[in-house]
């Protein structure tokens, strides 16, 4: 299995060999308790998330109503906010066969893949109602963002009213989603996962257990910083009135603070935790703190103006929100900075080139 980015190597300090087995080995049970605990359970709630979406759009299918459509709608959320707490996870399986973007195509700064999913529900093409032969279209019609419109966006209302071609599209699209969480989850516990779990000279991918931890620092610092500057940043412009909310994602659902509340406190809890702290020397350990503090910041800016119920177009726009938004940059700022330069620093290792760089 080939990479996308070339195999970066941890820069060592000159320890006897003792040591630096042992630090090798205590990477590599951090490695193990992020598979363990962070990506397969999130693989898996994904699944689970995208199999009870499937449900609900059968029920709403076969009985078409206001309540069926407020569940399926419902369990939209749910599918969201599984999704956005593995979002960062751009590496490995998530860069075979377009998976990432199969799920998640965005930013679409164009609006291309918008046009692509209205003609299509306009045309209503045979083909697009199943699974199978869904996958085979353009990635901007199959994945969250699509099933998103099918649910809320323009004549969604129709789907309470039997609009069948409408229902099975994004029926069909929750099955791709499901197919696609499997086979994430079927890499990760089979061939990459073992990559992962067993570096070494022969492996193909990762020489020792600092790389496979390289790749979930830069990961993470890419998020963090997603969220920050296209997330928010692209939306907000230089004033409430030059704001540009559509940018972000899944503001048709108003799910846009729920999925950015998710993908911090995922890359807080990913972090700010003692696995990552028992890697560090005792002067090091500040960074951890500092690294919770600035994203538990950024995160209470999110929950308060969630709480004010005004949605995510409202609040980009009017001023307090527009000035709240703008600052939760700050904290995110020190904490991309933390995981860019404090945490490698700490941990030894060297980033190296990001995804959001380009190839």
């Amino acid at each position: 299995m080939k990479r996308r980015l070339p195999v970066l190597v941890a820069v060592l300090c000159l320890l006897p060999a003792a040591p630096v087995a042992a630090d090798e080995d205590a990477r590599a049970s951090v490695v193990a308790h992020i598979l363990d605990n962070v990506v397969e359970p999130g693989y898996r709630a994904l699944k689970a998330a995208s199999d009870r979406q499937s449900s609900s759009l059968t029920a709403l299918c076969e009985t078409p109503g206001a309540p069926a459509l407020a569940t399926a709608r419902e369990d939209f959320g749910r599918l969201v906010n599984a999704w956005s707490r593995i979002e960062f996870i751009r590496f490995g399986p998530a860069r075979a066969d377009n998976r990432f973007e199969r799920l998640f195509f965005w930013p679409d700064r164009r609006g291309r893949g918008l046009k692509q999913v209205q003609a299509l529900i306009a045309g209503q093409s045979p083909s697009a109602i199943a699974a199978t032969t869904l996958r085979r279209k353009s990635v901007a019609v199959q994945g969250l963002l699509a099933l998103e419109f099918a649910l809320f966006g323009t004549g969604s209302d129709t789907l309470s009213e039997g609009d069948v071609f409408r229902c099975r599209y994004a029926q069909a699209i929750a099955g791709n989603v499901a197919l696609t969480a499997g086979e994430l989850l079927d890499g990760w516990t089979g061939p990459y996962g073992k990559l992962a779990r067993n570096p070494g000279p022969d492996n193909s991918v990762y020489r020792s257990a600092a790389e496979v931890l390289q790749d979930f620092v830069r990961s993470a610092n890419e998020q963090v910083t997603i969220v920050r500057d296209l997330k928010i940043g692209a939306s907000l412009g230089k004033a409430p009135e030059a704001a540009k909310p559509k940018r972000a994602p899944f503001w048709r659902s108003d799910l846009t603070f729920r999925s950015m509340q998710a993908n911090l406190e995922a890359m807080r809890d990913l972090i700010a935790n003692r696995n990552f702290s028992a890697l560090l020397a005792p002067d090091d350990k500040w960074v951890i703190g500092s690294f919770r503090f600035e994203i538990n910041q950024a995160i209470g800016v999110i929950e308060t103006l969630n709480a004010r119920k005004r949605g995510w177009i409202a609040t980009a726009g009017d001023i307090e929100g527009h000035q709240k938004l703008a600052y939760a940059r700050i904290p995110l700022g020190g904490g991309a900075g933390l995981l860019s330069e404090g945490l490698p620093r700490a941990l030894g290792l060297t980033l190296g080139f990001n995804s959001l760089d380009g190839d």
